[in-house]
């Protein structure tokens, strides 16, 4: 079995890391786009698309008017995928995590240049997130108890 080592026990390096593509609109039809997502099978539920995420940016495609040129906020991004959308329908994305997870926000650098989409930021909860006043806040599966 894949990510096992001889003896039954899961080795920390072998890790299940895939990329899920994403379609919006209809193909060799614009403004269809497809985003592209590195996911992370590992119980660090920040690495991996919530089936809600997946509902909240086939919003933001029908709804896809409403996003451009606006200013958009994702909360608790994870892998960032309403954000993505909105950032491809032309909104000023920021993306936002929890600053102490680290691997988290790397994968979101990582997902941001998979997708040509340089321009977005993330990070820490201090002032000037709370200067954005952005048009649209975005959440999905923002909360989340492991217990």
């Amino acid at each position: 079995m894949a990510g096992e080592g001889g003896d039954g026990e899961e080795r920390p390096e072998q890790q299940m890391t895939t990329i899920s593509c994403h379609f919006f609109g209809e193909p060799e039809k614009p403004p269809a786009f497809s985003i592209s997502i590195i996911e992370n099978m590992k119980e660090d539920y920040g690495l991996f698309v919530w089936p809600c995420s997946i509902i909240l940016a086939e919003y933001v495609w029908q709804q896809r008017l409403r996003f451009s040129g606006v200013s958009v906020v994702e909360l608790g991004a994870g892998t960032c995928l309403p954000g993505l959308v909105a950032a491809k329908l032309g909104s000023d994305v920021t993306l936002t995590d929890d600053a102490n997870r680290l691997e988290v926000l790397d994968n979101m650098r990582r997902v941001c240049e998979l997708n040509k989409l340089k321009w977005l930021t993330w990070g820490v909860w201090d002032e000037p997130i709370f200067s954005l006043n952005p048009k649209i806040i975005l959440g999905a599966d923002v909360l989340y108890d492991s217990s």
